[in-house]
């Protein structure tokens, strides 16, 4: 573990090892989810596994239909109390670590499905703590494919994104497209097999671009930070307990402060 948060404060990522039968039950969970389309069902046997049916989803469905589809899934995971439990779980152990035991999670776990050549998943340079994103949060982000090229997300190399933020944060003169395309030498698309994790700091600079890849990337991110750090810092977001956040593994000390507080707040 030490190597872990030793990575993660130099790079402001890490890249770490998960349960790959959790892995797997989040896959089949979803999987059920896209069974309902009973015209996808059909086509599922020819793949011989999971990993092939979510690498060549381009096939079983046209990109029109691929948004109303990724809500439905969206909707059913996060109605699903198991899918949440897993989540936390895959990522538990690394949280208490680098954030802490006492955790706040984002209610809703997001869905990425991004096929070849589609103009309308991309995700421009940026950096979380711009939307309102507390500095004090991790994003666990789950690929479950193989991630790699343009089929993952590129990162800031650490030594140029102090700098980089600055820029964009004290000039009007060009557009975040604009400083990914100056300066792609400065970008590193991240290599992830699928069994592995990432978790990454708001404050790093990231996105994707078209997938030039001939598979379709599945990935899942979810936001976690100390229940007790701030939360609208930068932007009033209301991006706070309960509008945004739940809290877990609350001990019974901060269960009686929170009371008092809000016992003497009415």
């Amino acid at each position: 573990m030490r190597n872990i948060k030793i990575n993660f404060e130099k790079n402001g990522y890490v890249l770490v090892p998960a349960k790959k039968n959790h892995l797997e039950k989040l896959r089949k969970i979803i999987l059920n989810s896209i069974k309902k389309d009973k015209k996808i069902d059909n086509k599922l046997k020819k793949f011989e596994n999971n990993s092939s049916i979510f690498n060549n989803f381009h096939k079983l469905i046209s990109k029109k239909k691929l948004n109303n589809l990724r809500f439905n899934i969206y909707n059913k995971i996060n109605n699903n109390k198991l899918f949440g439990e897993i989540f936390y779980e895959l990522a538990k152990s690394y949280l208490d670590e680098l954030v802490g035991n006492e955790i706040a999670m984002q209610k809703k776990i997001n869905l990425s499905i991004q096929m070849p050549n589609d103009k309308d998943s991309l995700l421009d340079l940026h950096s979380d703590i711009y939307a309102g994103e507390s500095p004090f949060q991790v994003v666990v982000w789950i690929p479950l494919v193989d991630v790699y090229d343009t089929k993952s997300m590129f990162f800031t190399k650490p030594k140029h994104n102090k700098k980089m933020n600055s820029q964009l944060l004290n000039t009007n003169k060009f557009t975040t497209k604009d400083m990914y395309n100056k300066n792609k030498r400065k970008f590193n698309f991240l290599k992830i097999k699928f069994g592995d994790i990432l978790i990454f700091s708001p404050l790093i600079l990231h996105g994707n671009t078209i997938n030039k890849t001939q598979e379709t990337r599945f990935s899942l991110n979810c936001r976690f930070k100390s229940l007790l750090s701030p939360y609208d810092v930068l932007i009033k977001s209301h991006r706070n307990i309960p509008n945004f956040y739940k809290p877990l593994n609350v001990k019974p000390l901060t269960k009686i402060g929170f009371n008092y507080i809000k016992k003497f707040s009415k």
